[in-house]
């Protein structure tokens, strides 16, 4: 079975994910050295959205909390805690939410980024199973986001897994979920701030061709460019390879990297293994 950042969500359990903008934009962001804690910047580049400001650090994150309380303090902990990670939204985050973590990174200088996951049919019924029922209240959430982001800038993963889960869909299931995520694109980037960026799942998942297919479908030449490995552990050069391959095919389209928690690649006894592989 194949691996799925889905499952690595318990609802408001976010993964960490630093975004490193590729295809010749800047710099990839490394792992954090164990006690030190440096801000998350790309390469200035007044084309690259992301280069703008730092990557948004939550300081009311559960692991931030459990920094704080580790007694003696830990510096493996602190490092973690000190990690940028995304926002993940799912159905019932409310508009105050939103607003509230978007003006608190405002506030810090910062970027935040967040993950979309409340598609239809999410995780093809699988341990993070649920999404919206219908197609009136998945585009009502997403126009809510694009309404509570307002001008503000962000970046946003858009559905992690959803192309990549698509196979589990009916043929008119599967038309309607490109739909939506095009929707999706096509709504929060008329805010020119926001950059969007549509899951791409991972290289062990999908063929380049297949997946460049899939993301032609969804309205990759909408979004800012899309995004690989999120929630997951492979390496950064991996993916890199993967992601020019899928470049290549979709007219240049940027992309980005989940560098948050590959820094040892996937566990060698469990290359596919999502939940706190050992190491």
């Amino acid at each position: 079975m194949m691996s799925s950042a889905a499952n690595a969500v318990a609802r408001w359990i976010a993964p960490f994910l630093t975004v490193a903008a590729v295809a010749c934009l800047g710099l990839l962001a490394g792992p954090v050295p164990v006690g030190s804690a440096p801000a998350v910047r790309l390469a200035a580049d007044e084309a690259n959205p992301l280069a703008a400001a730092p990557f948004y650090v939550n300081p009311a994150s559960a692991a931030m909390r459990a920094a704080q309380k580790a007694d003696p303090p830990s510096p493996e902990l602190t490092a973690i805690a000190n990690t940028p990670q995304a926002y993940w939204l799912v159905p019932g985050s409310s508009a105050a939410t939103v607003a509230k973590y978007v003006g608190d990174a405002q506030a810090a200088g910062a970027m935040p980024v967040l993950a979309l996951y409340g598609i239809p049919h999410r995780d093809c019924g699988n341990f993070a199973a649920g999404g919206f029922a219908t197609a009136a209240d998945y585009k009502g959430w997403i126009d809510g986001i694009a309404a509570d982001l307002s001008s503000s800038s962000a970046a946003v993963i858009v559905e992690p897994d959803a192309l990549a889960m698509a196979d589990c869909l009916s043929g008119d299931q599967r038309q309607e979920r490109f739909d939506f995520i095009r929707y999706a694109v096509d709504t929060l980037t008329r805010n020119p701030a926001t950059a969007v960026y549509i899951d791409a799942g991972h290289l062990r998942w999908h063929s380049a061709d297949e997946m460049a297919a899939r993301l032609n479908q969804a309205g990759v030449d909408h979004a800012r460019g899309f995004s690989l490995n999120t929630a997951n552990f492979f390496t950064t050069d991996e993916e890199i390879g993967y992601g020019e391959a899928i470049s290549g095919l979709t007219n240049g389209s940027h992309y980005v990297i989940d560098t948050s928690r590959n820094g040892a690649g996937p566990a060698p006894d469990s290359p596919l293994d999502w939940c706190n592989p050992s190491g």
